[in-house]
């Protein structure tokens, strides 16, 4: 296996981790949503903590994709750029963008249902309030 491929593979772990993980928050901010519609304080809370440690988990794969590419060479970069990709090599890449997309779209429905509740439980004094 080349460098390229080997880095390649490598952040496609480390992007899917994070996927995960945001998945995991959609659906603890899902579950949230529905422990505060029966207005259950002490579940809801329960619930923000195991959000908060996924957030954490998303943060750390975050700054290891981030270390991960800082630590390539401009070299690698531009060849990684320039270079007319292998199928697998490319294959790795589309795989790496399509979760990249994914983990956006995730992200935006746990910011719709997250404003949603946010300005529910705190009103005018919401974090989304302009």
């Amino acid at each position: 296996m080349s460098y390229i491929e080997e880095m390649l593979e490598e952040i496609l772990k480390l992007v899917y981790r994070e996927y995960r993980e945001i998945v995991e928050i959609e659906r603890l901010t899902c579950e949230l949503e529905e422990t505060l519609n029966h207005s259950d304080r002490k579940s809801a809370n329960l619930i923000l903590e195991m959000r908060q440690s996924e957030m954490e988990r998303v943060s750390q794969a975050k700054r290891a994709i981030s270390e991960l590419l800082e630590s390539m060479d401009d070299d690698f970069k531009r060849l990684l750029e320039g270079e007319q990709l292998s199928e697998r090599k490319e294959s790795e890449a589309e795989r790496i963008s399509m979760i990249s997309r994914q983990r956006n779209h995730t992200m935006e429905n746990i910011r719709r249902i997250d404003r949603a509740l946010s300005r529910r439980v705190a009103g005018k004094d919401s974090y989304y309030e302009e």
